[in-house]
């Protein structure tokens, strides 16, 4: 039974022998024109262009004015004359403090000066008459002008009783009410003037020679992204900070007053214009534990390209591309697009290169 299906099997395996050996000439065909196909690629050109120099910068905006309302004196809240929010001019009367004492003060020196001033008189014409000395007019000359001071001064401790807007601007959040004890210094409400902005600035100090007054820069903040806000450079800090940085003001128009003092803003300042340079587009740098680099295609005999690594030192970014220092020359084919399916040494072929099927 066993030798029997021995027989059986002999011409089964030698068949299959036979269909392999006619299948490896096919196989070996399919291997020596390069197995799988080509990868297919985007290929761009490096390019030789002027770049647009930009200095950036960070910073905050500040308000063209601002100050935060306090009390010189202290004294209860008899009058509010704001809300909170309001927009007020300079010199509108804002809080009014009780203020009997001092009016009163005040009417008791207008008193001691209209007297000082009769008993000047009355000795002036006495001392013509030579019936008073020179001691009693200079001694009657000194009461009044000490009366007119004390009354001065008066006048003065009563306008501290109230609060004045010491320019035009807006009212911030205030939680006093009319009956509330001030003491002096105690907070009342923030008044801003944000009709235009300070920019305030930082850069490197290696940016000085590209700076100066009167340069036009942009402005992005985070509450309006994608929007550009034109500044002007008003003025630069003369000191290098210890962190090797200038500070720059710049001013900001607001007549919408769609900004805000202490907003977040970036800056970009255009230097100017240099030689040009070569760029790539930003799709054809590929990052490695070496760096950065790209692959080079160079044209094959056969119609298709071959690709090699190479490694390049970049510069500036802008509109989707890069600019290339080192490793490149004007004119050279790189892959843009589908590297993560290809590596050193690979033939590739373009969408126009490839046949259709």
């Amino acid at each position: 039974m066993s030798s029997r299906r021995i027989w059986i099997m002999i011409p089964i395996v030698a068949g299959v022998l036979a269909i392999g050996w006619r299948l490896l000439p096919a196989s070996q065909e399919v291997q020596a024109a390069g197995g799988y196909p080509p990868a297919v690629v985007e290929l761009a050109s490096v390019k030789s262009q002027t770049a647009p120099r930009l200095l950036h910068a960070v910073g905050a905006l500040e308000a063209w004015q601002q100050v935060l309302l306090s009390a010189e004196t202290s004294g209860r809240i008899r009058k509010i004359d704001f809300t909170s929010g309001q927009h007020v001019k300079a010199g509108q009367p804002l809080v009014l403090l009780n203020d009997e004492l001092e009016q009163a003060s005040v009417h008791r020196e207008q008193a001691q000066v209209k007297q000082a001033a009769i008993q000047l008189t009355r000795v002036r014409k006495l001392k013509e008459q030579q019936a008073a000395t020179q001691e009693q007019l200079d001694q009657a000359q000194a009461d009044h002008a000490v009366a007119q001071a004390q009354l001065q001064y008066q006048r003065a401790e009563l306008a501290l009783k109230q609060i004045a807007a010491p320019f035009s601007g807006r009212i911030g959040i205030t939680s006093l009410h009319q009956g509330h004890y001030l003491q002096p210094g105690q907070p009342i409400a923030s008044l801003v003037d944000d009709s235009q902005l300070r920019v305030n600035l930082t850069v490197p100090e290696q940016s000085l020679p590209d700076l100066k007054v009167g340069q036009t820069l942009q402005v992005q903040v985070d509450a309006w992204p994608g929007e550009n806000f034109q500044a002007e450079i008003s003025a630069i800090d003369p000191l290098i900070g210890d962190s090797r940085t200038i500070r720059l003001q710049a001013l900001l128009p607001n007549p919408d007053n769609r900004l805000k003092a202490g907003m977040y803003a970036r800056a970009q300042l255009k230097r100017p214009a240099e030689a040009p340079v070569l760029t790539v587009p930003e799709t054809a740098l590929t990052y490695t534990a070496y760096g950065q680099t790209v692959f080079v295609a160079s044209p094959t005999d056969q119609g298709l390209w071959q690709v090699k690594r190479v490694a390049v030192q970049t510069g500036e970014q802008w509109d989707e591309r890069v600019e290339i220092i080192d490793g490149l020359k004007e004119g050279d084919q790189v892959v843009s697009a589908g590297q993560i399916k290809i590596q050193d040494g690979s033939t590739v072929q373009t969408a126009k290169d490839k046949e259709p099927v």
